[in-house]
């Protein structure tokens, strides 16, 4: 049905996403995408990335929440928003040498699919590290493969081909590990001063926003976009992570889950003829007179 949406209650996608502990990723998957040479001189020359870095990502977040929880129509809509704004992206970046010297400069379009493809999966496996704090006893315990089929709609509604898109979870782990330890990421000055642009700015939550970069990150990674969280990072992460949890799983899942799943709960439950719950009224009604945070 066109009023479930591309996913619905059923699938792994809602019972993950509808948990906002993913926004503690939020960081890691911005400094992942502007790592790439393309991603970070695309951001510099075509938006206000430097002034406003976490603008970027709550953008990015906002679609694709509407993208997993809203209809079809919906979800196209933004996907194809979403194209229209990356078809006029486009630049060289340097390529830098073995030695630390530019080499060449390489063209780059904002639509290619393997940059489309690499933005995508900073979020994927972000999800699937985040998640990994978050343990969800009504998930099956196949949930990673099956989140990573469904992500495969996704990718098709973004247009990212199949033929580009890896097969299953362990190509995926695959192409991730390789991209992440590569030399392409944070290899041009670009990277390095879009990262400070995140990690420096003056509405960055300080120390915390250096110790989630560094704790999910390669310290080769670390070091070329310039993030440092000290020699303890990797120990204090996991203790910052395990409280957060903690913290986390006292709030009541109904208070907790985001406003775009109530939101989608209360559409399918109008489509189907049932009374919804008080939570899809309230962000539905609230839906109509302001825009809520990652709401539909």
């Amino acid at each position: 049905m066109d009023s479930i949406g591309y996913f619905g209650p059923h699938t792994v996608t809602w019972q993950l996403y509808r948990e906002p502990f993913f926004l503690l990723g939020g960081v890691r998957a911005l400094l992942l995408q502007i790592a790439h040479p393309a991603v970070a001189q695309g951001v510099a020359q075509y938006s206000r990335f430097q002034s406003d870095p976490f603008g970027r990502g709550y953008r990015t977040f906002a679609a694709m929440a509407t993208i997993y929880f809203g209809d079809k129509q919906q979800a196209d809509q933004t996907a194809r928003r979403l194209q229209q704004v990356h078809s006029g992206i486009k630049g060289q970046y340097p390529k830098v040498s073995a030695s630390g010297e530019s080499a060449a400069e390489v063209p780059f379009t904002a639509t290619n699919p393997e940059l489309l493809l690499w933005v995508f999966a900073t979020i994927m496996d972000t999800s699937l590290q985040v998640y990994e704090w978050l343990p969800n006893k009504h998930l099956p315990p196949d949930w990673r493969e099956q989140f990573y089929e469904e992500s495969k709609i996704a990718a098709h509604v973004l247009g990212i081909s199949e033929t580009v898109y890896p097969s299953d979870l362990q190509a995926f782990k695959i192409y991730f590990e390789n991209m992440l330890n590569s030399d392409l990421l944070g290899s041009t000055p670009a990277c390095r001063a879009m990262a400070q642009a995140i990690v420096r700015h003056p509405k960055a939550p300080g120390k915390w926003v250096d110790l989630l970069a560094a704790g999910w990150l390669p310290a080769p990674l670390c070091e070329r976009l310039g993030i440092s969280a000290g020699p303890d990072a990797a120990q204090r992460f996991v203790k910052l992570m395990r409280r957060t949890r903690r913290m986390y799983q006292l709030l009541p899942r109904t208070l907790r889950y985001n406003p775009a799943y109530h939101q989608a709960c209360y559409r399918i439950a109008r489509s189907n003829g049932t009374s919804p719950l008080w939570a899809g009224r309230f962000f539905q009604w609230l839906g109509k007179r302001m825009s809520i945070p990652l709401g539909i």
